[in-house]
């Protein structure tokens, strides 16, 4: 404090009692009781108080990291195991020592009474076993329950392309004898997006070992798909990029022991085959999107052994429709094939014995009397196991459900956000089919618990999936994606086990439905009928000459009018008078 300026203090008194009490106060005049003088010399130590922002918040601070574990690597490793317990003098590898050693110890006094003291303890447990079945199956004849509720998909393992460059699984074949090896086709379908870094070969998995693949299938061409033959499951048919087809052997190697030949082979890539039942179990089909449908036999595949060009029924200039996916079953008819087409419709071929191969049916053709297609390719045609008479389809937004005897479909899921690109049917329940979505979510459709919503949705990638394949056995499915990672998963009980009569409900509910589609389909022919014949029954108007021209004169006298104003007939009408 500067030694010129004044101090002044002022001193307030309060009492103890008065201490905490609410101060009252009064208006009474002012006065002054300290004063500075005015000193224009202490203007020129101001010094202006530099101002300083600080913002604060008490917004914890967070830092993500992120960390992926390294892969634990399994190997399968031989133990051999030997028989061990007899003394050193026995060799147990000697049948007679062995039992020279035995009946010595028979005979000896101590066995005896070591064995009836070890029976004691032995005794009280069989005894509670003979009166208590510890393997007892509990409600072993009841129903279970339907649960919907308890619904779920559990991942169990991921195989991951071990590719650097990014490949698409674009089918998946599971082993016939059982859930231990899958193969998945890799291939990029996206034209003019290969590159020639991108391998080319398929690879087999094991369903215990995800580190590595068990084997591959080389091929100079990528595989778009791939199924193992149902008789032998060493053999394996693949349909290439380049409309060839390879021969597997896996007991020869990892190479292909046959191929088409290129003259009678595809010229699109092979978008689906499949094995057909035979005594030699050598014949299989191919579709492709140039719009035919062959027929081979693997034993000498320099020749076609029948062919069907997919067409769209014009008598001029007939359209050829490309083919996307394939369906035969033997329980369906031998003879009867489905071709799911890339312009959204259905075609349903017949191959009979000594005769040519003909289209039989156009599902959802407008131009053949049908409706409801698909506005885009359809990717997946599947045929109910338990009736085949009724096929699933998956194209553009939704999935629909067909009949072979109805041109269009009977049932159809809502439109997705996003496009469908693979579907398949429960093999042990009649009502569950599974759809694949381009979002990454695998939906799952119950029809024995209900029809009007979605009873599961599981999200099973961030990219978009490409197919999916379910095992015979009915517990495990696998889906692939974009990025080459086949996701294989665990189903519940409740999408295992089948519901109490749920085939014979399933059933009856599909032929509830195609009766109600028929009798629409009747009513509206009937309709058009009716319509057709009240247009020629109905007679045709004539107009009287006089008696217009009268009305048209009473009608111009009334508006004070002629008829020259408006260009009417009436003046010839009155020059003809």
């Amino acid at each position: 404090r500067p030694a010129a300026m004044n101090e002044y203090e002022y001193i307030y008194m309060k009492k103890r009692k008065d201490f905490g009490r609410y101060p009252n106060f009064d208006e009474i005049e002012g006065k002054i009781t300290g004063q500075i003088d005015q000193d224009f010399t202490r203007g020129d130590m101001y010094i202006e108080q530099t101002i300083l922002s600080v913002t604060l918040d008490n917004i914890p601070l967070f830092s993500e990291h992120s960390v992926n574990t390294a892969r634990v690597q399994t190997r399968s490793r031989v133990m051999l195991h030997v028989e061990g317990g007899w003394p050193k003098e026995v060799d147990y590898s000697e049948a007679q020592d062995t039992l020279k050693w035995r009946k010595r110890l028979e005979k000896d006094p101590s066995f005896v009474a070591t064995v009836k003291q070890l029976t004691k303890n032995t005794t009280t447990c069989l005894e509670q076993n003979n009166t208590i079945d510890l393997f007892e199956h509990y409600f072993f004849g009841e129903e279970p329950e339907h649960l919907p509720e308890n619904l779920s998909l559990r991942t169990i393992a991921l195989f991951k392309d071990p590719a650097d460059e990014k490949r698409s699984v674009t089918k998946i074949g599971w082993h016939p004898e059982g859930p231990t090896k899958i193969v998945g086709s890799y291939s990029n379908l996206r034209f003019q997006r290969m590159t020639d870094e991108m391998p080319m070969a398929s690879l087999i998995w094991d369903v215990n070992e995800r580190n590595a693949p068990l084997t591959e299938l080389r091929t100079t061409s990528p595989l778009v798909c791939c199924q193992y033959n149902h008789k032998n499951a060493d053999c394996l048919l693949g349909g290439c990029y380049n409309g060839l087809l390879n021969y597997y052997d896996l007991r020869k190697g990892p190479t292909p022991v046959g191929k088409s030949a290129v003259d009678v082979s595809h010229y699109d890539p092979v978008y689906d085959v499949v094995w057909l039942q035979s005594k030699t179990g050598t014949e299989c089909a191919s579709v492709s999107s140039d719009g035919r449908l062959l027929f081979w036999d693997v034993r000498k595949m320099s020749e076609v052994v029948d062919e069907c060009v997919l067409t769209d029924g014009g008598k001029e200039n007939p359209k050829t429709l490309g083919g996307v996916s394939l369906e035969w079953m033997q329980e369906a008819g031998p003879t009867k094939y489905l071709v799911g087409t890339e312009h959204g419709i259905v075609i349903s071929c017949n191959k009979r014995p000594k005769k040519a191969v003909e289209v039989g049916a156009w599902f959802g053709a407008e131009e053949r009397g049908g409706y409801g297609r698909h506005s885009g390719p359809v990717y997946a045609c599947k045929r109910n196991p338990f009736h085949p008479k009724f096929f699933l389809t998956a194209g553009d937004w939704c999935a629909k459900v067909w009949m072979e005897e109805l041109k269009g479909p009977m049932l159809q899921t809502p439109y997705y956000p996003s496009f469908l690109s693979a579907a398949g049917w429960s093999p042990t329940r009649a009502g569950v089919f599974f759809l694949c979505r381009q979002d990454g979510r695998m939906d799952v459709w119950d029809y024995f618990y209900r029809m009007n919503e979605v009873s599961l949705s599981q999200k099973v990638s961030d990219c978009a999936l490409t197919s999916l394949s379910v095992q015979a056995s009915g517990g495990l499915a696998a889906a692939g994606d974009t990025e080459g990672v086949i996701t294989l998963m665990q189903l519940c009980d409740g999408l295992m086990q089948p519901g109490s009569n749920e085939k014979n409900v399933i059933g009856q509910m599909f032929d509830r439905e195609t009766k109600r589609e028929k009798n629409l389909e009747a009513i509206k022919r009937q309709a058009g009928q009716n319509k057709d014949r009240g247009a020629l029954e109905r007679p045709v108007a004539s107009i009287d000459q006089a008696e217009y021209q009268a009305r048209e004169k009473k009608f111009f006298d009334e508006v004070d009018m002629t008829a020259d104003d408006v260009g009417s007939t009436l003046a010839a009408a009155r020059s003809a008078a």
